[in-house]
């Protein structure tokens, strides 16, 4: 049964290696053809690493591109549901001198953490005694950000580390900020190589290889400062020595007016069908307004960002198609150049519920840009940016924002509709949805709840987070590490 309580501290755990060996059984032969010995590796103990609180630039004298302070502080929700003699450790990523604690021994929780630093919560399982997923441990952070130039909700899952990351969503034009973040949990220093794609193809640039992440610290690189007014770019990073976890904090200034920020984590690899959710459109009459008037606006208009990781141009086809009858999406054909980054308007929508299908004819990776307008003699913008979703049968649980009106938006790629089941964790309730083929559908959740959803066929979920006119999206996504069996032949 899940409990509610509120946690004043937090402690957070260092990754290690990814597999752990828990059964070897070796024999030797003398004099015959060594056969191949096969050992079983377990999936290491599942980390998860949250962001902590959006960064200011600039420093004191608001011109230092190279100085960044914290402001405010992120709220960590997470969920656990572990067997007994299984615990969670945390660390906050502070350096070597960060100390460890506790978040209890054992058990079905939900807590709500305050945090201003990077963290990082380890399920301490020697034994394999917890099932890998978000079932286990899943944790989103959301922070309201309204100081040092940065306004608006920010919301991201924690990530589970990783060698080698995928990110959509940066802007450099004048007037946007994209900053790339990077943690490391583990005990080892981390050498990071980046990539990047942009309007006109790879970037290079001086300083974007061998970067150093020190073992249990963050790392803050502005993009501009690499490549400068890119209308669309995206980042490839691998990492060596340990695996880190990456965002993208972006925000919009207009005038001296800080207009909406987001923080996004890596997107799914590339494919030639990828599904996006939760392009929930509001305030179209209020966007359309403050673009007549002002071009640098112009941004409030839905986009889709698509990247072509590979040599080859690509042909990709976007549908944008509405929940029932009244929402009505549009159709988009474009063709991308391989190594390259493009965005494109999805220009005709109406305030309504939609989903984004991405059709192309090799591999390629997409993200959405959603808006939120209120005009005003100030208006009020905010902006985030939805990810590609992998879909998936089985439960994936997520915590919904104590403070938002959350909605979930479900799609499903499939040939064949689909029943897709939202259960609430926290008191038991059940809502069964119909999910049509080539479609998707929406499902309101308790604020402050733990949620499962799975389905009778794979498909893809976002969780969409509205703090009173700020928007914040959470992509649904199960963490896991993998096992398996090695043979290896000793000679």
């Amino acid at each position: 049964m899940y409990k509610k309580f509120i946690a004043t501290a937090v402690a957070l755990a260092a990754v290690g290696s990814l597999f752990a060996l828990s059964e070897w059984h070796w024999t030797t032969h003398v004099g015959d053809a060594v056969p191949a010995q096969t050992i079983k590796v377990r999936a290491h103990e599942l980390t998860l690493v949250c962001p902590g609180s959006a960064f200011s630039s600039g420093g004191k004298s608001g011109t230092n591109v190279q100085a960044f302070s914290r402001i405010g502080s992120a709220v960590v929700d997470y969920s656990s549901n572990l067997p007994g003699g299984v615990s969670l450790k945390s660390m906050p990523l502070t350096g070597p001198a960060a100390g460890h604690g506790s978040l209890d021994d054992t058990g079905n929780k939900i807590g709500t953490v305050a945090t201003t630093s990077s963290v990082a919560v380890t399920v301490k399982d020697q034994q394999g005694l917890a099932a890998q997923g978000s079932a286990s441990l899943t944790a989103q952070s959301y922070e309201i950000a309204a100081a040092g130039g940065v306004n608006g909700a920010i919301g991201t899952n924690c990530q589970n580390p990783a060698t080698e990351a995928w990110l959509l969503g940066a802007v450099t034009t004048v007037g946007r900020e994209s900053l790339l973040v990077l943690a490391n949990p583990a005990a080892t220093d981390a050498t990071v190589d980046v990539q990047l794609f942009g309007d006109n193809g790879i970037i290079d640039g001086a300083g974007l290889n061998g970067i150093s992440v020190s073992a249990n610290r963050t790392v803050v690189l502005p993009l501009a400062g690499y490549a400068p007014e890119q209308k669309s770019l995206a980042v490839h990073l691998v990492s060596r020595g340990a695996a880190v976890a990456s965002w993208l904090q972006s925000r919009t200034v207009r005038g001296t007016v800080s207009a909406g920020a987001d923080l996004v984590g890596p997107t799914v690899p590339a494919a030639k069908s990828l599904v996006i959710p939760g392009l929930m459109k509001r305030g179209t009459d209020d966007a359309t307004a403050l673009i007549s008037g002002n071009a640098d606006y112009g941004d409030l208009t839905p986009s889709v960002q698509i990247l072509v990781p590979g040599a080859k141009a690509a042909t990709v086809t976007v549908q944008v198609i509405g929940v029932g009858t009244k929402s009505v999406g549009t159709v988009l054909q474009q063709q991308v150049a391989g190594a390259s980054s493009a965005s494109f308007d999805l220009t005709g929508l109406k305030d309504g519920d939609y989903s984004v299908f991405v059709l192309a004819d090799q591999p390629v990776q997409a993200a959405v840009k959603l808006s939120r307008t209120k005009k005003g003699s100030t208006p009020i913008t905010d902006f985030a940016w939805l990810s590609a979703v992998s879909p998936i049968a089985t439960p994936v649980v997520v915590t919904a924002a104590n403070s938002a009106v959350s909605k979930l938006s479900i799609a499903n790629p499939g040939s064949q509709p689909a029943t897709a089941t939202v259960t609430d964790l926290t008191t038991g309730a059940k809502q069964n949805i119909a999910v049509p083929h080539l479609g998707s559908a929406v499902a309101s959740l308790t604020a402050g709840d733990v949620f499962a959803v799975s389905g009778d066929q794979p498909v893809s979920s976002t969780l969409v987070a509205d703090f009173a006119g700020s928007l914040a999206v959470i992509p649904l996504q199960d963490y896991k590490n993998s096992g398996g069996r090695l043979s290896i032949l000793v000679r």
